[in-house]
C-alpha cells in the first residue's frame, strides 16, 4: 500500500496502517461546576489568656440620699405647760437615724459645721384662743430665722411647722423650745431634724 498525505490540525503527516487515525481537536468544552467544599478543619488550640488590670480600691460607703450629716429627735409623749413667757426645752426622748451628729438629752448634738437644714413639728392643745411660740436654740441662743409663732382663734389642737437654712457651728448643741404661750396647753407630739448637704 502507497503511503498517504492527510492533513491533521494544519500539518501534513505520512499515514502509516501501523499508526493509529488522524484526529482533528475541536474548541475546549465548558467549564465544569464546582466540587463540594471540603469539611472544616479542627478548631486549634485557645491562646493565653491575659493578666488581670490592676483593681482600684474601693472608698467608703457615704451616708444616704447624698447627705454630709443628718439626724433628729422626736416625741409622742404628752407635755403640758402653764402659761408662761420663759423658754422651757420641749422633751425629745427617742432618736432618729444619724450620721456623723447624735442625738440625746432632748438636743442635738452637731460635729461639724456648716449650713444646715433645720426642721421642727409640733402638736399642740390649747385649751381657748391664744397664742403659742416655738423656735430653736444653739448654745442657749435662739437660732435666726427658726422662730415660729400661731394664733389659736378658739380652742383646739393645731400642727406648727418650720424649715429654715442656718449655719451652726461644730461641737454645737440645738435644741427646740417653747418660747411663749398665753395659754395653758399641750404638746403632744413634736420632732427636730437637721440635714447638712
Amino acid at each position: 500500500m502507497k503511503s498517504q498525505n492527510f492533513n491533521c490540525n494544519d500539518q501534513d503527516k505520512i499515514f502509516k496502517p501501523c499508526c493509529g487515525p488522524c484526529y482533528v481537536m475541536g474548541p475546549t468544552g465548558p467549564i465544569g461546576p464546582t466540587g463540594p467544599q471540603g469539611e472544616t478543619g479542627p478548631i486549634g488550640p485557645a491562646g493565653p489568656q491575659g493578666e488581670a488590670g490592676p483593681q482600684g480600691t474601693q472608698g467608703p460607703t457615704g451616708p444616704a440620699a447624698g447627705l454630709n450629716a443628718y439626724g433628729g429627735l422626736y416625741s409622742t409623749s404628752a407635755q403640758t405647760f402653764q402659761t408662761q413667757d420663759v423658754p422651757i426645752t420641749v422633751e425629745l426622748d427617742t432618736s432618729m437615724e444619724d450620721f456623723d451628729v447624735t442625738g440625746e438629752s432632748n438636743a442635738i448634738q452637731i460635729v461639724e459645721g456648716g449650713i444646715y437644714e433645720i426642721t421642727y413639728i409640733v402638736t399642740a392643745t390649747l385649751g381657748e384662743a391664744g397664742d403659742i411660740s416655738f423656735a430653736v436654740k444653739e448654745n442657749d441662743k435662739n437660732i435666726v430665722g427658726t422662730t415660729t409663732t400661731l394664733t389659736f382663734t378658739e380652742a383646739g389642737t393645731r400642727i406648727i411647722a418650720k424649715n429654715s437654712i442656718v449655719k451652726l457651728l461644730g461641737k454645737s448643741s440645738v435644741y427646740l423650745v417653747l418660747l411663749s404661750a398665753t395659754q395653758n396647753g399641750t404638746i403632744n407630739q413634736a420632732s427636730l431634724s437637721v440635714k447638712l448637704y
